[in-house]
């Protein structure tokens, strides 16, 4: 299993902006000082786009004493129909690029600013936004850390779903095949149906491919989009980069199963459904008592999905790949007690535009 006792620690961090009157009016952050530098960095978002309303997202990061340029981090509506939903692939500067959803810079920044436009629908209706969060992080090991052992033993009942389904007439970036994220999304938001009671909250593996779908991606996998997915339909969320196992573990001790983004070498995951993929996501549904970790994988067919990897080699292939990415989905409510409490409003945390 590796050596359980000490784990590696990357520099990351979390920003999460709470608007307790939800946002309709365009705006710019504050400058947000992180506590470590960082040369990466993903934006996600709780909004809802009636009537076919739409959201577009920027970030910029601060380098030394000058700014960087905005970046374009996504146009978000939940009608995909009117063109309003995907990425925007923008050519590199000197200071960075954005690959889908993630901001990559050049040089280390020690803060960042977001700016958001509201665009309405063809009948006026107007976007609200609820949240907005901003993940950093860099490469470097900062430290060590032990696991969290409150979370061996911990096995949430996520239910079981494959994403190798034939109900894509027109093969949504690949369809079923391709579909790891929908369906792992799909996995969490029926588990938090039948927790909280909210049936409608339980999503089929299709529909949530339609609904995450980025024709400029080309895909279903874009991570911001899918919490912004989960969000129209009344959960909360956010991406975030985790420093490592141990910050897994203390989600699952507060109930709460995630979302990893993984990258798979052949024999690196042993027990997986594939040989090797440059990018699949699963659900984190607990640890065994020896601290391996339970996933409901997506991949795996119907009485195969829950399956169990070894501690050491789920840590390679998700620390070495996405560099600790999850998606955090939950009630509104509960997400509201784990972290992230700062508050925005007018006179604190944002400006709006034109004012």
């Amino acid at each position: 299993m590796g050596n359980l006792a000490l784990a590696l620690v990357l520099a990351v961090s979390l920003t999460v902006l709470r608007f307790p009157n939800a946002q309709s009016q365009d705006f710019t952050s504050d400058a947000h000082v992180v506590e470590h530098p960082f040369t990466t960095a993903v934006a996600s978002w709780d909004v809802n786009t009636p009537g076919g309303s739409w959201i577009e997202t920027q970030l910029r990061a601060r380098i030394g004493s000058r700014w960087t340029n905005w970046y374009e981090m996504g146009h978000w509506s939940k009608d995909e129909s009117d063109g309003h939903r995907h990425s925007v692939q923008s050519p590199a500067d000197g200071d960075g690029r954005v690959d889908t959803d993630t901001l990559y810079l050049t040089t280390a920044s020690d803060a960042w600013q977001a700016r958001v436009y509201f665009h309405p629908g063809a009948h006026g209706e107007m976007p609200t936004l609820t949240l907005f969060a901003v993940t950093t992080g860099d490469d470097t090991a900062t430290a060590q850390s032990l696991p969290n052992k409150n979370a061996w033993g911990v096995d949430i009942d996520v239910p079981e779903r494959t994403q190798r389904i034939d109900e894509s007439p027109d093969a949504l970036g690949g369809g079923g095949d391709a579909w790891c994220s929908p369906t792992s999304v799909s996995m969490i938001m029926a588990y938090w149906a039948a927790r909280t009671n909210h049936p409608k909250w339980d999503v089929d593996v299709a529909s949530s491919a339609a609904g995450t779908y980025d024709p400029v991606y080309k895909g279903c996998g874009n991570w911001p989009f899918n919490v912004a997915f989960t969000s129209e339909h009344g959960l909360a969320g956010w991406v975030e980069r985790l420093s490592g196992m141990s910050d897994l573990e203390r989600y699952v001790t507060l109930g709460v199963p995630l979302i990893a983004s993984i990258r798979v070498k052949t024999g690196e995951l042993v027990g997986s459904p594939y040989k090797n993929t440059d990018g699949h996501l699963l659900v984190v549904r607990g640890f065994t008592r020896d601290g391996d970790v339970i996933a409901n994988d997506p991949y795996g067919l119907p009485g195969h999905i829950r399956i169990i990897y070894k501690r050491a080699q789920f840590e390679h292939v998700w620390m070495g790949g996405s560099r600790g990415i999850v998606y955090v989905i939950a009630p509104p409510p509960l997400l509201e007690k784990l972290r992230g409490q700062t508050f925005v409003s007018r006179v604190r945390g944002a400006r709006l535009l034109g004012s």
